[in-house]
């Protein structure tokens, strides 16, 4: 994989994420107290997690195209392990708001 494809892959999946923190902003100013606590405090674990998604980016981007080969795979992995760990955030907390709303 190019140092570009793996930050398209990177921003497409931090555009995702970012729009689903938001509309779970939106829920946030919509539900009862008891839910918005939850909701806050599931936003409070998501956006670090995001926030190092944005961080590696930032980071891949840095990297010089001639020395893109000598890190491909450290980086790889890297952001392979950042998207594991939002996405099972993510999944955890609409488990439980699901749960909470049914």
């Amino acid at each position: 994989m190019t140092k570009d494809e793996l930050l398209a892959k990177i921003n497409t999946s931090i555009d995702e994420q970012q729009v689903k923190l938001e509309e779970l902003k939106q829920k946030a100013l919509d539900e009862s107290h008891e839910a918005l606590d939850d909701v806050r405090a599931a936003i409070a674990e998501l956006e670090p997690k995001l926030d190092q998604a944005k961080a590696k980016a930032e980071e891949i981007a840095a990297v010089a195209d001639e020395t893109w080969d000598d890190v491909k795979e450290s980086f790889e992995s890297g952001w392979k392990e950042s998207a594991a760990k939002l996405e099972e955030g993510w999944h955890s907390f609409t488990d439980k708001l699901k749960s909470f709303l049914s």
